[in-house]
């Protein structure tokens, strides 16, 4: 009888010390939608399950959070088939019936003492509880505990918008897609979904179009200068040495690596300016006979511009379109259309031609027109245009998604107009203006955005009916590398402001607090850096 007085002692010295546990920070970003903290931690060890329930067949999701699971916490997990009969486990179930609050990328989460139960609708939903539950464990991992402690709490979360995403423009600089990889990791941790992949412009053509072999033979390559602001022309005994493409086998692998982490490709293909490369390779697409070479360093304005009266340039445009369409799956394909100054255009015979043949008013007309012309191949394909909103007006004639990057003006207009609009404004969004002092601060773009100023971007337009408002799909972070040629630099600039701007996609506006955001940031600082990428301090 002592010895079971004695061991019954024990036990409620063991329960009465857990449930005394000092329970760890809740350091969500983006913000949860509600949460109820709990006494108490689960202990996640080498001897805890994952388990899988009602995935129906969606090897993909359980292999990707195997991985995942196995190189973040550094141990392989057991795993079981719906709810082990003993032992700590992490179960992640897709609902029976759906749950109307959750929508496509909600989640559930409940912790306590035995178990941690993530439940959605989908897989998209329990991939983004996953990433939750690995920031929960960010203290317990930068203390580098071997067991990690994860709060107890019940959650509830799902997004503000459905579009949340992060562009990288590969032609001002070149990255290998080892780094793509890594930029779509670090999407995934803070819930983005949309990846815009600025493939071509003037310094450089990155994806292989079998039928323009030139594009990335010529176009992808130009003279390797010390300095971007080196801005003599090119001569001809330099070497064309610096660029670099994609070929569509490194493509497909970064489209079904994107995929394993719900996030969709968006690539861009400039139309009609910012085409200085494809008019290297082939000059027969310019309105006029002026040497264009890949272009080496900052210019403004931009000359080059594809020749809108030259039925050829279509040709090509719907040529290269057809393979980009074939090779992502993603129903929307950016067709550029920003910044595409029309001095040629003036004086060119061929697109004077053009303007009077179609009846149309000016050279801004005729660039809508050609706009319109791709628009409407690419709906006779099944894919979908975005497009800058530089082609935005009242009386415009384009129905396709407008990128909103000149404020919120432009936004309002084409939402009223019945487009639907996802908004990346130079005052918020534009990841390559200074984010400090620029005395203090790496050489970058003109600008500053610091990360109060990040935090505080509202991705809804004021102004706006309900009508309109439904037409806002979200909004989306922008990196140019005129001054980023390094993953390094492009992680610096990134961080911290991407995880600010996670918080303005996801959270509601009601939820967001920028002290507690600062405080989470005190352990997801750390914890990037512990990851191996460059988070600006």
């Amino acid at each position: 009888m002592k010895s079971i007085r004695n061991l019954l002692i024990i036990l409620g010295l063991v329960a009465l010390a857990a449930s005394c546990q000092k329970p760890q920070p809740v350091v969500v970003i983006p913000e949860p939608t509600e949460y109820q903290a709990k006494r108490g931690n689960f202990t996640l060890d080498e001897q805890t399950i994952l388990s899988f329930e009602n995935i129906q067949d969606d090897a993909t999701f359980t292999k990707t959070i195997r991985e995942e699971y196995q190189k973040f916490f550094v141990h392989t997990p057991g795993l079981s088939e719906g709810k082990p009969s003993k032992g700590r486990y992490i179960l992640f179930s897709v609902n029976d019936k759906e749950d109307d609050a959750l929508g496509e990328e909600g989640y559930t989460l409940t912790v306590n003492a035995k178990s941690i139960q993530a439940k959605a609708n989908t897989t998209k939903g329990l991939f983004y509880a996953f990433q939750t539950i690995k920031q929960l464990a960010y203290p317990s991992k930068l203390a580098d505990a071997k067991e990690m402690l994860i709060p107890c709490l019940k959650m509830t979360d799902n997004p503000r918008f459905g579009y949340r995403g992060a562009h990288l423009d590969v032609s001002r600089h070149f990255f290998d897609t080892a780094y793509i990889k890594r930029y779509l990791d670090l999407m995934a941790a803070y819930k983005l979904n949309k990846f815009h992949w600025h493939l071509t412009d003037d310094h450089g053509w990155r994806i292989v179009i079998d039928k323009y072999p030139e594009l990335t033979k010529v176009g992808a390559w130009r003279p390797e200068r010390d300095s971007w602001d080196t801005l003599h022309p090119v001569q001809s005994d330099e070497p064309m040495t610096y660029g670099g493409f994609y070929t569509k086998e490194q493509i497909r692998d970064i489209i079904e690596y994107a995929a394993a982490r719900y996030i969709d490709i968006i690539p861009e293909i400039e139309i009609p300016g910012h085409c200085s490369a494809i008019l290297a390779a082939y000059p027969q697409f310019a309105c006029d006979d002026y040497p264009y070479t890949v272009a080496v360093g900052p210019y403004w304005p931009p000359k080059a511009i594809m020749c809108a009266g030259n039925d050829g340039v279509l040709t090509f445009y719907k040529d290269v379109l057809a393979e980009v369409a074939d090779l992502f799956p993603y129903p929307y394909i950016h067709i550029g259309g920003d910044e595409a100054f029309n001095d040629n255009w003036q004086v060119c015979p061929k697109c004077q031609a053009r303007i009077q043949e179609k009846e149309l008013a000016d050279e801004f007309n005729l660039q809508q027109w050609l706009m319109n012309e791709i628009e409407v191949y690419l709906k006779g394909i099944g894919k979908k245009a975005i497009i800058w909103d530089d082609v935005v007006s009242d009386d415009m004639q384009i129905f396709s998604t407008i990128l909103g990057w000149q404020g919120y003006d432009a936004a309002r207009t084409a939402a009223k107009h019945g487009n639907d609009v996802i908004l990346c404004p130079t005052s918020h969004c534009y990841f390559n203006y200074y984010q400090g002092d620029p005395d203090k601060e790496p050489l970058a773009m003109t600008g500053l955005i610091t990360l109060d100023t990040a935090y505080s971007f509202d991705p809804m337009p004021s102004g706006l009916d309900k009508d309109a408002q439904k037409h806002i799909l979200g909004a989306q972070a922008n990196l140019w590398t005129e001054f980023i040629n390094t993953p390094e630099q492009a992680d610096f600039m990134l961080l911290p402001r991407l995880c600010a701007l996670s918080e303005c996609v996801w959270t509601a506006v009601d939820n967001k607090d920028y002290r507690t955001f600062l405080k989470k940031l005190e352990y997801h600082k750390p914890m990037l850096h512990k990851l191996g990428y460059n988070c600006h301090p």
